[in-house]
């Protein structure tokens, strides 16, 4: 009987491991409730800057198929809402992008005269953080501040809500907090 019970307390520290240890990414529904659409009820800009976008997270892009699509421009195309030159074009009416790397991405309707109307959307995804080991010889010099800029996400307010669905990952620590409180619990109730 007190063997079954330590298989079983290594099988869920093994399973809380590998749980703890996955770092999943984000869906955004672009537009919220609304999707991609020439006058939604909140400007892409504005929806843009109420998230925080990973690497790893993916667009979600909703539409009436035949009816418009979705081009990844550069910057200069975007600014001026060239739909002659994309990077990638989607137009399946349920079209994904995947946030692959740090910067900004840039997105317009491939439908003439619609991204001069704001159908068009700038996000930035945030560098990952790098973790630092052991102790530096000297303390880092400070960073610059950083500039504003009107495509900058900003902190989520507490009453705003996100279109966007994750799962939360723990940092290394609170992986060994929860682990031991989960140890402790399991040796206490058996």
């Amino acid at each position: 009987m007190e063997a079954k019970i330590k298989l079983m307390v290594v099988v869920v520290v093994v399973v809380l491991i590998g749980f703890m240890s996955c770092s999943c990414a984000s869906i955004f529904d672009v537009g919220g409730v609304d999707g991609w659409v020439q006058n939604p009820s909140e400007t892409y800009t504005h929806w843009a800057m109420r998230n925080r976008f990973q690497i790893s997270d993916t667009l979600v892009f909703k539409y009436k198929r035949g009816e418009d699509s979705v081009l990844v421009v550069n910057e200069k195309d975007c600014d001026t809402c060239n739909i002659n030159n994309p990077i990638e074009k989607m137009d399946n009416g349920y079209s994904t992008f995947n946030l692959s790397r740090s910067g900004p991405f840039f997105f317009i309707s491939g439908v003439a005269g619609k991204c001069q109307k704001g159908q068009k959307l700038v996000i930035v995804v945030l560098a990952p953080r790098i973790k630092m080991t052991g102790s530096p010889a000297s303390a880092p010099s400070p960073l610059p501040s950083p500039v504003s800029s009107p495509f900058s996400p900003s902190p989520l307010s507490p009453d705003s809500t996100t279109s966007s669905s994750s799962v939360l990952s723990f940092s290394g620590t609170s992986k060994v907090v929860v682990m031991v409180v989960v140890v402790a619990f399991m040796l206490v109730v058996f």
